[in-house]
């Protein structure tokens, strides 16, 4: 069982599959989480690593599709966690949701209702900025 910290969301002037082309390759998040300062492709998924003090400094992620929802499960950092994006078409544009969502057999010693404010907040930075990528994407294609 998971426990859903919180839920994100940004809207974008674009259509569903462009947004869903840049969640399905890792390497862009060098283009819109700002701390990540390396993504490795491996076998087993893509190995993240931040050039700031995060609680996961590295972290195993790997992604899939199915249908509307693209997931970002990490392993192997001091938080595990499962990261669901689900995108929505209304009218010309593309709501893009993200869930975070924690193992109950999360290390309790991590003090996870003080930091999910603060994950939460980070996140959405982050989505802002996936948002404003998508859209500079997508005026250079056109």
């Amino acid at each position: 069982m998971e426990t859903k910290l919180f839920t994100n969301m940004v809207m974008v002037t674009t259509g569903a599959d462009r947004v869903k082309q840049i969640l399905m390759k890792p390497q862009n998040m060098l283009q819109w989480v700002p701390e990540i300062s390396i993504v490795d492709e491996q076998p087993d998924g893509f190995r993240i690593q931040r050039n700031e003090a995060a609680l996961n400094q590295t972290e195993l992620i790997r992604v899939t599709a199915e249908n509307n929802q693209i997931t970002y499960m990490s392993t192997e950092g001091r938080l595990e966690y499962r990261l669901v994006f689900t995108l929505t078409n209304e009218n010309d544009q593309t709501v893009i949701q993200e869930d975070f969502y924690i193992p109950d057999a999360t290390d309790r010693h991590l003090p996870v209702r003080l930091l999910a404010p603060i994950a939460k907040h980070a996140f959405h930075t982050n989505l802002i900025n996936l948002g404003s990528l998508v859209e500079s994407m997508a005026s250079r294609k056109e």
